[in-house]
């Protein structure tokens, strides 16, 4: 693991801001190890990497973060539920699985009100359905990826049976899944909204297969184990009041979140493309995720919050497809007790400080 180093801060208007956020730089910043369950950091991945680091507003919460990453949100499910890391971005479909198997984990901020994940095929493919997966190989990120659980629940619901009527094959990210696509090596990839978004960019033309339930899942969840949340809540109040600062100034200003991410990460610009084209197609990567995290379209307009009765939807949909027993108390699987004192900050100053942001 490496330390993501922090770039320069924003001068007078951030320092207002600190100032307001009670947090007395005379104390020592509380170390935090946390993990994006994906190798692959694209700028969609900004409002939990780059930007609360690059901006400030981790250590403004007395944090001193860590970001690493592990391939999967099962490989990020394990890493939690040993005390590796303090906190991960995971997939809710691991919540419920690893809650079930007497992980102490629960999710208490939902990032992603729909889920991340689908299914998808090249246009000209002869597939139509979830159901025309039957005896076809379907591509994956990795066999440790959230975007497996989400598949098998997926082709269940249209009566294949994901253990006998379908292969699942690790295939990686990026060029390596586009090439087994082409390649006719899988038939189909399973993934989530970034890496279709990165196909795209590549000049690939691809459908999503689809059923009506997908609609009723939640996203990409934080979560922290029962003991952090018990004993050091403020720990995931700052870094989830972070990951929503960060929120608001990338969705008032995407490109100067693009090029914060660009800094930091610099394998995820582009190489050898245009300005104007890099920004093009960082900006489509972008909007995959980020028009799934904001607020301002949903009935309940906290960032982070999710209603128990999606989480028992989940639930009850991967009890049906036999992925869970549907035994535990959805209260176990998240809390929405620190929902309003994450989002206790000022808004139309982060925007402000996005619109006057100057690289």
């Amino acid at each position: 693991m490496r330390r993501f180093l922090t770039i320069a801060l924003l001068g007078a208007g951030l320092a207002t801001l600190a100032a307001t956020a009670g947090f007395s730089q005379d104390k020592p910043l509380k170390k935090v190890v946390f993990a994006v369950t994906t190798r692959d950091i694209s700028v969609g991945h900004a409002a939990h990497s780059s930007l609360p680091q690059a901006l400030g507003f981790w250590k403004d919460e007395g944090l001193d973060v860590l970001v690493t990453s592990v391939e999967g949100s099962a490989a990020g499910l394990q890493q939690l539920g040993a005390g590796n890391v303090n906190l991960v971005s995971i997939g809710p479909e691991e919540i419920v699985i690893g809650r079930e198997k007497g992980v102490k984990i629960k999710g208490f901020y939902v990032q992603a009100r729909q889920t991340i994940y689908r299914i998808v095929v090249p246009d000209d493919s002869p597939i139509k359905t979830v159901a025309d997966l039957k005896g076809k190989t379907v591509g994956v990120p990795s066999l440790a990826s959230g975007s497996v659980p989400f598949a098998r629940a997926l082709i269940a619901s249209v009566g294949v049976d994901p253990d006998k009527d379908v292969k699942f094959l690790a295939v990686g990210t990026g060029a390596p899944g586009r090439l087994a696509l082409e390649n006719k090596q899988v038939d189909a990839l399973a993934l989530w909204d970034a890496l279709q978004a990165s196909l795209e960019n590549s000049g690939m033309t691809v459908r999503r297969l689809d059923t009506p339930f997908v609609k009723d899942m939640i996203g990409q969840t934080l979560a922290a184990r029962d003991d952090t949340l018990a004993e050091n809540p403020s720990i995931a109040v700052g870094f989830a009041r972070g990951v929503a600062k960060a929120t608001v100034f990338a969705l008032a200003n995407p490109e100067a979140a693009i090029r914060i991410h660009w800094k930091m990460y610099r394998q995820t610009r582009p190489q050898a493309v245009a300005e104007a084209k890099a920004m093009q197609e960082a900006i489509r990567i972008f909007n995959s995720r980020f028009e799934l995290q904001r607020v301002d379209i949903r009935d309940d307009k906290r960032f982070g919050f999710a209603s128990p009765a999606q989480w028992e939807r989940l639930q009850t949909i991967l009890k049906e497809q036999k992925i869970v027993s549907g035994t535990v108390p959805v209260a176990e699987l998240y809390t929405s007790a620190l929902i309003d004192e994450i989002n206790r900050f000022d808004q139309a100053a982060i925007v402000k400080m996005a619109k006057d942001y100057k690289p």
